[in-house]
């Protein structure tokens, strides 16, 4: 049983990214990630998460990793959208390829013919524009 004192989760930063070019390979490295993108972005992941145990619905057993990419599909797909970042700019936040971030965005794009699972997004994109005006900017 959990105590008032003794939170059920922790906040796990996002894993920089890791380069995977090889020296002298033709295809550009991405730039690292803005502070304020990495910011927005795992704000948004925890928040997605949150709301989601808030509403009931948790990771438990075997199900824990498949919970826990539609929460970062949805954190990814709120940060194209309702922060306008680009896909490249979502990857490298997430310490990911632009590629999941495509493949993230069309899964929830789909997903959102559930009226249900519409309106969670939705909750999150509005909440999204609120912590968009929160983080600080950096000087570009």
């Amino acid at each position: 049983m959990q105590t008032a004192t003794s939170p059920r989760y922790t906040l796990r930063p996002i894993a920089p990214p890791t380069p995977t070019d090889a020296p002298g390979s033709s295809t550009p490295q991405t730039p690292p990630p803005s502070l304020e993108h990495r910011l927005l972005c795992m704000i948004l992941r925890q928040l997605t998460q949150e709301l989601l145990e808030a509403i009931g619905i948790e990771a438990e057993g075997g199900n824990r990793r498949r919970a826990t990419s539609h929460v970062r599909q949805i954190a990814m797909y709120v940060c194209h959208t309702a922060f306008a970042l680009s896909m490249e700019e979502v990857a490298a936040a997430f310490g990911r390829e632009r590629s999941t971030v495509g493949h993230a965005c069309r899964m929830v794009e789909h997903r959102r013919e559930d009226p249900g699972y519409d309106a969670f997004v939705a909750t999150v994109e509005r909440m999204a524009s609120a912590v968009h005006l929160l983080v600080p900017r950096t000087a570009a």
